[in-house]
């Protein structure tokens, strides 16, 4: 085991011996005993000690009997002094009511604990399952160790066979002019021993580069570079004969190279052909090592080709397997047509045997470390939620248990009386302020999970902006407030998910309500005259500080409510607000000035807006084509995406061509003259983001505008492409109009 894992296990704090635990209870549950019922036993003094802070020592000791043996101990001391000690001295109803504060007191403390202990021993399980598993992989270390050095034997014994041989080859020179009659047999032999030293020369460069490629638990090394290690050994095991090696697999109906070796300069060609015609095919459904002597007799199989030179003629191929099933195949070409031993076929199964284990090894380590990122970034998340959760889920509980108790008391007092309305209505809004701030947790979690699910559709955004008026409207009434809209004429429609986006707008309303003494509120819509739209919630309210209104989405942030004022919120409602935009690809921005009022602004990009007048037509034939002898080139990985737009945009009258993945369209680029870019970001070989940048570097002359086509609308992706050179991103799903429309704006 090594140093780290022993110290992860050895870390842990131990809780104090179980004597210790034991008697520091028997001397708290005294101590209250004694405070209780001999220091303070009368009802009107003040108690100076509450019987939950005890509780609190069960932190320290992690002992849960101690935990439930004192809150049993002090709520037999709380039943002793209320029936014993204090008898008499109150009402019987009262006696009742300071029972169920007691009790409430001293089991929801204890309540609190137990999930706190319980979630520390869960932390404290994860992380010695996370030790056990660094155990496990430094005995895999160990075993590659043991391997290397097998490795280095066997190539000890190479080089001393090839000394031996060269030794002989010159004893055989010296004997040749002693044997002159053996010349020819002499020299025969020679030249047989030569040619065997040289396959002994190339089978230990064959296996020098595994032995390379085979370091698969560096952190720097990808399973492609790894795949490329495998198949260069291949190459140079195997012989002369053998060209070329590639490491292939399926991907979404395609053929997709993972690693490949001797394909030349340019590299292999990208697969074109159905997976199901491919060599690579056969042997997954197979899972069996099999040749194809000569390509030219099936007609049916096709195989990977270079980019330059002549084709493969012959393929030997093994499987490789990955969690009980074949993921990938390892095939090995040669230019023209030969027969593959059963030497060969053993040279092809091991190989494809060290790339299973190379995957298996990679694939191990970055799932441990994705599994250790995510269990660090939980627990801190889990600590921060915590202590911002704790202070406002008390506040209420406390105002809660403290205005029953008041409401108890005015009930017997009737003079009184008259402030049980307004304590109930206390009680009440605190209970709602704690429904409030629950829901807001809820819905956090589900943004934290990754649950949240768009409703795409088309609507009016006018009317989605009355209708959220118009909910607000008795509100704002009540407060002697004036709500009203302003709305331009033409109709503006969204492709956009309604209910959210009416959310947040509610959200920007109320708090416009809240928060306005006297004046007005209006909702503005205004297109920005590039397409998109901008949305503001105007109010003439208390304002916000400068140095306050960076801070208003994050979570728990509330302005002006020191005394934690639940009516105005938990601070959860804005940073809701600013995740359902961010999910919307919307960016919101806050102008105030205190004493005059805030404005939020909703800014709408144009790629979800719906209308706008289409690109000016050519017509032909007395038919119109807005893109009339436009040359586009489309870089797609999705076929039907690729092949659907390619079909609209040459209806328009525009001339397409499509590249499927980035390497295909940066090499089109340079072969033609293209106007339009229209560019996925990810693409099956690189991200499309490194096509801009090598566009800035060298932009062919004719290309005129850069259109990005992507599901990534957030806000820094829109950034991120735009200081790259793209004129505008459109987000997917995308139509031919919207297209168009950008068209227009290059």
């Amino acid at each position: 085991m090594s140093p780290a894992p022993v110290q992860l296990l050895r870390a842990r704090r131990q809780p104090p011996p179980a004597a210790v635990s034991l008697a520091l209870t028997v001397v708290l549950i005294a101590l209250m005993a004694w405070l209780r019922l001999v220091a303070y036993p009368s009802q009107t003094q003040p108690f100076p000690l509450s019987p939950g802070v005890p509780l609190l020592l069960c932190l320290w000791t992690r002992d849960k009997r101690s935990l439930y043996g004192m809150s049993i101990a002090f709520t037999l001391i709380s039943l002793a002094r209320i029936f014993f000690v204090t008898k008499g001295d109150t009402t019987q109803s009262y006696e009742w009511m300071l029972i169920a504060s007691q009790f409430t007191n001293i089991w929801l403390v204890a309540g609190v604990i137990h999930g706190i202990l319980a979630i520390r021993d869960r932390l404290e399980r994860k992380n010695d399952e996370l030790a056990q598993l660094s155990v496990e992989l430094e005995s895999s270390n160990e075993e590659l160790s043991s391997s290397n050095e097998q490795l280095a034997t066997r190539e000890g014994e190479i080089m001393r066979q090839n000394e031996e041989l060269q030794s002989q080859a010159e004893e055989l020179e010296q004997q040749s002019e002693e044997l002159r009659q053996q010349a020819e047999e002499l020299g025969q032999q020679s030249a047989e021993l030569n040619e065997a030293n040289h396959e002994l020369m190339r089978r230990e460069r064959g296996l020098q580069t595994l032995l390379d490629s085979g370091r698969w638990l560096r952190g720097d090394l990808s399973e492609a570079l790894v795949m490329n290690g495998i198949c260069q050994a291949g190459v140079q095991v195997l012989g002369e004969e053998v060209h070329a090696a590639a490491v292939l697999q399926e991907d979404n109906g395609k053929l997709s190279l993972n690693g490949s070796s001797g394909f030349g300069l340019h590299g292999a060609v990208t697969p074109d052909f159905p997976f199901s015609q491919s060599f690579t095919a056969l042997l997954l459904e197979s899972g069996k090592t099999a040749c194809i002597e000569d390509v030219d007799i099936r007609p049916d199989i096709r195989l990977a080709r270079p980019g330059a030179g002549r084709p493969f003629r012959s393929v030997l191929g093994s499987p490789i397997w990955h969690e009980g099933k074949p993921v990938a195949t390892l095939e090995i070409y040669s230019a023209s047509a030969r027969q593959w031993s059963d030497h060969d076929f053993r040279i092809a199964e091991w190989l494809a045997g060290q790339a299973a284990l190379a995957i298996q090894a990679i694939r191990f380590q970055q799932e441990i470390e994705q599994k250790r990122r995510a269990a660090e970034e939980a627990s801190i998340q889990k600590t921060r939620f915590l202590a911002a959760i704790s202070h406002d889920v008390r506040t209420p509980a406390n105002a809660i248990s403290l205005l029953a108790e008041l409401i108890g008391r005015c009930a017997k007092d009737p003079e009184r009386a008259h402030q049980v309305p307004a304590l109930a209505n206390s009680l009440w809004q605190n209970s709602r302020a704690m429904i409030d701030l629950v829901s807001d947790v809820l819905d956090l979690t589900r943004f934290d999970s990754g649950r949240l699910d768009l409703d795409i559709s088309e609507f009016s955004l006018q009317e989605a902006i009355r209708s959220e008026v118009r909910q607000v409207q008795p509100l704002a009434e009540g407060r002697n407030l004036t709500l009203h809209e302003v709305l331009p004429e033409q109709e503006i429609r969204l492709c956009s998910d309604r209910t959210k986006l009416a959310r947040v707008l509610s959200n920007f309303l109320s708090n416009a309500v809240k928060f306005t003494e006297a004046g007005e509120i209006r909702v503005e819509l205004h297109p920005d005259g590039k397409g998109g739209c901008t949305i503001e919630v105007i109010d003439s309210g208390i304002g916000i500080p400068t140095e306050h209104v960076g801070s208003i989405f994050d979570e728990f942030f509330q302005l002006r409510n020191p005394e934690r004022n639940r009516e105005k919120g938990a601070g959860l409602g804005l940073a809701i607000c600013r995740r359902l935009l961010d999910a919307l690809g919307f960016q919101v921005s806050v102008k105030s000035l205190v004493g005059i009022g805030t404005t939020f602004s909703i800014q709408i990009p144009a790629a979800c807006v719906m209308d706008g007048a289409p690109a000016s037509p050519s017509a032909v034939n007395g038919k119109e084509y807005p893109l009339q002898g436009t040359s586009i080139l489309l870089v797609e990985d999705h076929q039907v995406a690729r092949e659907t737009t390619a079909q609209l945009l040459e209806a328009e009258g525009a001339r397409v061509a499509t590249a499927e993945t980035g390497r295909e369209g940066v090499r089109m680029l340079a072969e033609d003259n293209y106007e339009i870019l229209l560019l996925d970001l990810n693409l099956p070989d690189f991200e499309g983001t490194e096509i801009l940048r090598s566009l800035q570097v060298s932009k062919p002359p004719a290309l005129r505008c850069i259109l990005v086509v992507t599901g990534d609308v957030r806000p820094e992706r829109i950034e991120e492409v735009k200081a790259l050179g793209a004129h505008d991103l459109l987000a997917k799903p995308v139509s031919i109009e919207r297209i168009r429309k950008a068209l227009a704006a290059c």
